[in-house]
């Protein structure tokens, strides 16, 4: 049973919530408190009056590989478990965006709701934002009490929460009724009545004011706790009763406000609302139906392996880097590889013109230098919102409707949903928009990929978001492996050579009676993606974090094999890779024959860039830490290396060689060392990932590809451009003109 009790910020709701709490528990049930007030202090009573680390706080302070979700949970009194969501200061930030930050960081540290009998949410109602209102969403609250007084700005509070019952879900009875605060005897209570009558909902309990809930408070604890005779304990234990026996629930039916002025402040009756309106309907079905879609619940595969999904974060997610890119546009870049589906984004069209922009940019640049037509790049499955500022203010769900449909309508076979930062700060119900058009389109996916712009993550985040909770939600996990059938992992969207790499590992699998099933996830298809575990051995293209992270995905919730290499570059990876693949699926034969074509032709390559470059000495200064097809190509054409310096880098953390003893290598390198280095080791070329503009002139320096070309002969591409560099004067002569003519 989950409660979400609201009411006006100072009418006791946290009191009333925390006695209530309290009552539960010494009745037998195991109940969860969550405080949802800036104020924090919902659990206060029932942890003696201790101050604990609020979720957004933890989330602040605690880098995410480290974050635990006992960390946020403390028990308090007879066993309630309580949790504080936290906010801002007063007059600062967005409470309500703090509101769904704490239930997203609960629900990725795995709380399991299903493990409590009640769960109590403590909401502040002067305002139903995005953010307060999510308790009120499909999956939280199944039931809803709100406490008011006898004062007119509390009910119009009380209103209010009405309104956001029924803009969230109005198809659905989830108010439980009204838990009047009296002020005291003087107050006129006729005015709650009148209210209740109007609205159609019954004034539940009355708790008179009394100074015991002062008293109780000077120590730090519940009137439970503290007076566990008194008259107003009894109530609360039959406030619990009530709370787990009755059934009853009505329909959200709030009042204009002028309507609510007339009926509260002048009494007089609601004479102009049909009759309609005054049925009241009692639905007990929803409170049962409801257990059963638990929020934090395990989805059916995950039960099945008995075991709770691991949380997966890019790396500068996980070390708290500074975001590279957002979340949104790496969702969108991947979603859009997925032929025959829409991806909608609920953005304002300035992020999705970017993010089209970048996904075009590619696509171009693979036309203009590679004469290479990548469609899904060209021209994007891709439709937005068009968020502004009245979506931004009022709510942007009814465009966002028109949208999906104005998408299911093209009659694609997926449709995904992501989202930008406008519509992640004001905590926009997407899920209420899907369930609306999924309800006329059910034959079509709908998938919702966590982005809401950075404010998840940066772009590798955003990748695989768009990688686990879209295009895995579309695998069927009744498939069977097929012989000779592989799929190609991790592929860089952004990487120039990424079509023409594919081709020749394509040749390669080829040659050994090999096919691509599917590729996760570029240039692939909704049926590829659907018959993925047909694939019986899976291929990384590379071996970085991203990667790996994916791998771990996928071998968690699939349990699928995987070969250790990933694609290779150079000679003595290839060979491996070659192997590798041969031995799993029996093609030894096949494969020695391919490596000994290779293996003559390489070695006759080889020989004129060898006297070209033999004796040279090189330096590399490089953040990508695979780099042994590069030391493999200087050692074959006879170069030495001087030094190599490792720096830290957000889509990595392993740097291993096979060539240990035969260079010097820093890890860590501080950047500041780089001339003092050039000045001792003298090298005759430094390599680098971009060159930087202060380099010393008398230095040959050469660029490190991100996604360097695979195969045998990888590397030697590269060293052909390190022999006509060479070729080249260390100083250029144009360079001085001007000073000559000066």
């Amino acid at each position: 049973m989950r409660i979400a009790i609201y009411g006006k910020g100072g009418i006791g709701k946290s009191t009333i919530t925390a006695n209530l709490a309290a009552a539960l528990a010494e009745r037998g049930k195991r109940v969860l408190q969550i405080g949802c007030d800036p104020k924090h202090d919902s659990t206060r009573l029932l942890l003696s009056g201790k101050k604990t680390m609020t979720a957004l706080d933890y989330l602040r302070n605690v880098a995410p590989g480290v974050q635990r979700l006992s960390d946020v949970l403390h028990t308090g009194y007879k066993g309630v478990v309580c949790a504080e969501a936290g906010g801002p200061e007063p007059g600062v930030g967005c409470a309500g965006r703090g509101i769904l930050s704490a239930f997203a960081l609960f629900d990725r540290l795995g709380l399991k709701t299903e493990e409590f009998d009640v769960i109590l949410y403590d909401v502040l109602g002067d305002v139903v934002c995005g953010g307060f209102a999510v308790p009120l969403r499909k999956g939280f609250a199944d039931i809803v009490y709100i406490v008011t007084s006898e004062e007119f700005m509390s009910l119009y509070a009380a209103n209010n929460i009405l309104r956001g019952v029924q803009n969230f879900d109005d198809s659905l009875c989830k108010i439980a009724g009204l838990i009047l605060n009296s002020r005291g005897e003087t107050e006129d209570k006729k005015k709650v009545h009148r209210f209740s009558e109007a609205v159609r909902l019954p004034v539940k309990y009355t708790i008179s004011r009394s100074a015991l809930f002062s008293k109780a408070e000077e120590l730090n604890k519940t009137v439970v706790e503290a007076f566990p005779k008194s008259s107003e304990t009894k109530l609360f234990h039959t406030m619990a009763r009530g709370f787990l026996k009755d059934k009853r629930l009505f329909p959200a039916a709030p009042l204009e406000d002028e309507t609510l002025e007339r009926i509260v402040l002048k009494g007089e009756r609601d004479a102009d609302k049909p009759d309609a309106d005054k049925k009241v309907k009692d639905n007990i079905s929803e409170i049962e139906s409801a257990e059963e879609e638990k929020t934090g619940a395990l989805s059916a595969l995950d039960q099945k392996n008995g075991s709770t999904p691991s949380i997966f974060f890019s790396k500068s997610m996980l070390c708290r880097e500074p975001l590279h890119g957002c979340a949104f546009t790496g969702a969108i870049c991947t979603t859009t590889q997925i032929s025959g589906s829409i991806t909608v984004a609920h953005a304002p069209p300035s992020c999705s013109h970017i993010a089209c922009q970048t996904i075009m940019a590619g696509g171009l640049r693979a036309l203009y230098q590679k004469n290479l037509a990548i469609f899904e790049q060209l021209s994007p499955s891709l439709l937005s919102s068009d968020m502004n500022e009245e979506t931004v203010i009022y709510g942007g769900i009814d465009g966002l409707v028109e949208k999906l449909r104005q998408a299911v309508a093209a009659g694609p076979e997926a449709v995904f949903l992501l989202t930008a930062c406008p519509a992640g700060i004001i905590g926009e119900d997407t899920e209420s928009a899907i369930r609306i058009v999924r309800a006329g389109h059910p034959e079509i996916p709908i998938i919702s990929v966590t982005a809401d712009g950075n404010i998840r993550g940066d772009y590798m985040q955003g990748v695989l978001n768009a990688c686990m909770e879209g295009a895995g939600a579309l695998i069927d996990p009744c498939c069977r492996p097929e012989d000779n059938s592989v799929n190609i992992i991790a592929e860089k969207n952004i990487a120039n050579n990424a079509e023409t790499n594919f081709a020749l590992i394509s040749n390669l699998l080829n040659e050994l009676g090999i096919s691509v099933n599917c590729r996760f996830v570029r240039r692939t298809s909704i049926e590829a993606l659907r018959n993925f575990l047909k694939g019986r051995l899976n291929l990384p293209a590379f071996n970085d974090y991203f990667s790996r992270m994916l791998i771990n995905f996928l071998k968690e919730r699939f349990h699928i094999s995987f070969a250790q290499n990933s694609f290779p570059v150079g000679f003595y990876e290839s060979e491996r890779w070659l192997n590798e693949i041969a031995d799993f699926f029996g093609k030894e034969a096949e494969a020695e024959r391919v490596i000994a074509f290779f293996r003559k032709k390489y070695r006759e390559m080889v020989k004129p860039f060898k006297k070209a470059l033999n004796g040279k000495r090189i330096m590399i200064i490089t953040y990508i830490h695979d780099i042994d097809w590069i030391l493999e190509t200087a050692f074959d054409l006879g170069m030495e290396i001087a030094k190599v310096c490792i720096l830290n880098y957000s889509q990595d953390n392993l740097f291993a060689t096979r060539y240990p003893e035969r260079f010097e290598a820093e890890t860590d390198y501080p950047p500041w060392k780089r001339d003092e280095d050039l000045r001792r080791l003298k090298p005759d070329l430094l390599l680098c990932n971009y060159i930087p503009g202060d380099l010393p002139p008398a230095l040959h320096a050469d660029t490190i590809p991100l996604c360097p070309d695979t195969g045998f002969y990888g590397g030697l591409a590269f060293a052909r451009r390190w022999a006509f560099l060479l070729k080249a004067p260390v100083i250029e002569g144009w360079k001085y003109e001007s000073e000559k003519l000066a």
